[in-house]
């Protein structure tokens, strides 16, 4: 091995390894408490949301004779709206939510079965294989799950996604360590 080289590999091996533990530990937590997860993470969109509106609102004030001036200005209240909906009102937050991340999923899981398909043969490619299709099954159940159940199912979701996650960054992070030294 190329010792010039070792410094940021080592690094990349460590920080695969703790990304995967932090994820799994993520995830066993967001299933243990679903609705914890899901409302913690409508609070987080929320908040995110106002920010981003108040910014947007904040630079308007400077533009006024911009052309985009209005556009911005109604992007930066619809941001601004709809994270206090959110922050207001959570359980709505989180059924939209379910379904918009139904979506993003899906997005993932085509990005991972992807990548697992481009690895190359002696990388542990089937745990990004195995990730992609739970991703995509965790999308789909999104997507297509009852109203009522939406938080409860978002939460265990979002906790089997990081656990999966974690898992596959874990089996990434053991194969450079035996791969590389």
């Amino acid at each position: 091995m190329d010792h010039a080289h070792s410094g940021p590999v080592s690094q990349l091996k460590s920080g695969l390894f703790w990304l995967g533990v932090t994820l799994a530990i993520l995830g066993i937590l967001a299933i243990a408490a679903p609705w914890v997860a899901s409302t913690v993470v409508d609070y987080m969109v929320g908040g995110s949301l106002i920010a981003a509106g108040v910014t947007q609102l904040g630079m308007t004030a400077s533009t006024f004779t911009w052309r985009g001036f209005w556009l911005t200005l109604a992007c930066g209240a619809l941001s601004l709206v709809a994270g206090t909906a959110m922050l207001a009102i959570p359980v709505e937050g989180v059924h939209a939510m379910a379904t918009f991340l139904g979506l993003v999923l899906l997005f993932e899981a085509a990005a991972k079965l992807t990548a697992a398909f481009s690895m190359p043969p002696q990388f542990p490619w089937g745990w990004i294989l195995a990730d992609g299709l739970i991703t995509a099954v965790l999308g789909g159940i999104l997507l297509t799950s009852p109203t009522g159940q939406k938080g409860v199912y978002l939460g265990t979701l979002i906790g089997i996604n990081l656990l999966s996650s974690g898992a596959a960054f874990l089996a990434s992070g053991i194969w450079l360590k035996r791969e590389l030294s």
